[in-house]
């Protein structure tokens, strides 16, 4: 009955019946009445006029249960007294309410004999005590019309709540630089090959053990991660109707772009990617170095390999060298020679730099190579010497000095190609190969390691240049970037 009383009220309001309202909002506010009502005969109506709503197995839900609900007990009160006059003819809801379905026949007052004047309206209103009263309409329910509800939410019902905040997604995985083995060039100090060996394969090992527990580690991590991600989705937000639909459709948004950065080739793995690159190229260079001080895949057995485990007649260990003769001499005398060697060489230096006006420079160390792949480094950052960092020609736009002084120029002309060639992908990874035109056992290459995109448009990227020249490896990173109007790269750092 308190149903019927609302949607009469609502029905008889100002401009209720001309407003247009779509079948969801109806759905929405019919569910809401039934709800607030929570009465059996209020649901029946919502299923009478919504067989097929959104709340419909609810509304049925809510029926039975209410029915297995146990009922209180019905208080009728007694009759009147046999000495009251009998009550009134009871009236309908509408004359009730004031207003009738049928047209009456009024006579004026005036007219009508003193004994047959009507009796006053009030008292034809009187309902008999065991007839159940009219509950009054419950004004603390407000009408909510279709302009309060956004599009999104025409089938939402709003909680009676604040909307509770969304779950929070794990952080990213992070693969951290010092965790990569920074031993590929150790054995250079060892004069026998057969230590340059021994110390080649322990790196070797080391690098191995690195890909294994930390870098396939880390793919799992990030595959573990993704479906962190989307199990949160599923099992948190998805079809939780404490939350908006907007709010919902936000959450899934974010998680699948997290989802996608984590992919192998997403933004989230960029730093994976260069950690495998970098493992592989000293992988490689590695095996190559172990067969040339060994002697194998092509190369010759070392004249000297071994020579620094010989022993003397009584099994103590004799500390021996080869001379540049190939000649066996004691450690104390190679000492001599080598001092004495230091001495021309160092004398011969200066005579060459105040005729050229420079040298090439000492090989950064490894530490600013990591550096740049994993982070990038500017500047003075990386660790550019003073002397012949730079030239001051065209080459200078993209090779750096302490290459560029060991290649003549068609070597530099070669090696500034594979360096424009590998600018040109703008992609990590990215590599171009070269050879000498004019020398045999003279190549090198150029690596893309890192790439950095700035606020304001400029394009940094991080390439390695290798040269090998007779077999000696000389590496150098360098930074090259592009402006937002700019055509080519070139060096920064």
């Amino acid at each position: 009955m308190k149903l019927l009383i609302c949607l009469a009220a609502w029905m008889l309001a100002p401009g209720v019946a001309a407003q247009s309202v779509d079948p969801s909002t109806q759905d929405a506010l019919a569910w809401r009445q039934a709800s607030t009502a929570n009465e059996i005969p209020a649901y029946q109506t919502y299923l009478e006029q919504f067989p097929d709503g959104l709340f419909a197995d609810l509304a049925g839900k809510k029926i039975r249960s209410l029915r297995a609900a146990p009922q209180p007990a019905t208080v009728q009160e007694p009759n009147p007294p046999a000495s009251t006059p009998a009550a009134a003819t009871p009236m309908s809801f509408e004359q009730n309410r004031g207003f009738s379905t049928a047209p009456q026949s009024l006579q004026p007052v005036d007219n009508a004999p003193p004994s047959q004047t009507a009796a006053p309206y009030i008292e034809s209103t009187s309902v008999p005590q065991t007839q159940a009263r009219v509950a009054p309409v419950d004004q603390s329910v407000e009408a909510v019309t279709p302009a309060e509800l956004a599009p999104e939410d025409r089938a939402y019902i709003p909680p009676t709540q604040a909307e509770p905040d969304l779950p929070i997604l794990p952080p990213t995985p992070v693969l951290l630089q010092k965790d990569y083995p920074d031993c590929r060039e150790d054995h250079l100090h060892l004069p026998d090959p057969h230590d340059k060996a021994i110390n080649i394969n322990s790196c070797t090992i080391a690098l191995d053990n690195y890909y294994t527990d930390v870098l396939v580690a880390y793919r799992k991590r990030m595959n573990e991660h993704q479906d962190e991600i989307s199990a949160i989705y599923t099992e948190k937000v998805a079809g939780r109707m404490e939350f908006s639909a907007a709010s919902r459709d936000r959450f899934f948004d974010d998680m699948m772009l997290e989802h996608g950065a984590s992919d192998p080739d997403g933004k989230n793995m960029a730093v994976y990617r260069a950690a495998e690159k970098l493992y592989e190229l000293d992988r490689n260079y590695l095996s190559d170095r172990y067969c040339y001080n060994t002697g194998c895949n092509g190369y010759p057995v070392p004249d000297n390999y071994g020579y620094m485990n010989l022993v003397d007649e009584n099994g103590n260990l004799v500390e021996v060298e080869m001379d540049a003769d190939g000649k066996m001499i004691t450690t104390e005398k190679a000492k001599e020679v080598r001092k004495a060697e230091a001495k021309k060489v160092k004398k011969a230096k200066k005579r060459k730099k105040s005729k050229k006006g420079g040298s090439c420079a000492k090989s950064r160390g490894r530490g600013q190579l990591l550096g740049s792949i994993f982070g990038g480094v500017v500047g003075a950052v990386a660790g550019l010497d003073d002397v012949g960092t730079l030239l001051a020609s065209a080459v200078g736009a993209a090779l750096v000095g302490e290459i560029a002084c060991k290649l003549d120029k068609p070597e530099q002309e070669k090696a500034v190609e594979a360096t424009m060639a590998v600018t040109q992908q703008e992609k990590v990874g990215a590599v171009a190969e070269w050879k000498s035109p004019t020398r045999g056992g003279v190549s090198g290459s150029s690596t893309v390691t890192a790439l950095n995109v700035q606020p304001n448009g400029r394009k940094c990227m991080t390439i390695t240049d290798v040269a090998i020249i007779d077999g000696e490896e000389t590496r150098i990173s360098k930074q090259m970037c592009r402006g937002a109007g700019d055509k080519q790269y070139a060096i920064t750092a």
